[in-house]
């Protein structure tokens, strides 16, 4: 957890330096240097490379974390892409997905959660408040999907490989 919080802030940091007009390639660079040498002291493996943080934790499992862009993983792939609003920050590891979307309208959430319903139908709970909304549900095939809506805030996708094995 404390590797993850510090990822978090590193990727502040660089989405910092990264988004000023004013600021130099070279003073980028600089800027992730610094921000990986800081972690390396922490004993976090990082590579920073403009708006993308990868750690690689002990057991050698990658934490990408970045913003702006639809992840291109497998495990991305095994939901739709959603087409409204923006992306604004991605967590992604071997076996989890956490995709944050912002700007984005209650239509556009329903119809995405409409499409996500029509793929994941198994162990489904649903949950709608007036101003929150929750989905989750797995896809038979080893992958769990999780939707959750706040209004005027955004919404968020978690997407995770479940272990077959344990069914």
């Amino acid at each position: 957890m404390k590797k993850l919080l510090i990822g978090l802030l590193v990727l502040l940091l660089t989405l910092s330096l990264a988004g000023c007009g004013a600021k130099e390639k070279a003073e980028e660079k600089a800027g992730e240097a610094l921000a990986e040498k800081i972690l390396k002291d922490a004993g976090v493996d990082a590579d920073i490379d403009g708006d993308k943080v990868v750690t690689k934790g002990e057991d050698g499992q990658e934490l990408t974390i970045s913003a702006g862009e639809w992840p291109s993983s497998d495990l991305a792939k095994s939901i739709p892409e959603f087409k409204g609003g923006k992306v604004a920050s991605v967590m992604e590891a071997d076996d989890s997905l956490l995709i944050m979307i912002e700007n984005t309208s209650y239509e556009d959430f329903t119809t995405y959660l409409e499409e996500i319903k029509g793929t994941f139908t198994e162990e489904t709970y649903e949950m709608n408040t007036g101003t929150s909304m929750m989905y989750s549900a797995g896809n038979g095939e080893g992958i769990g999907v999780m939707l959750t809506y706040e209004k005027d805030e955004g919404f968020s996708i978690t997407v995770s490989q479940t272990d077959l094995e344990e069914k």
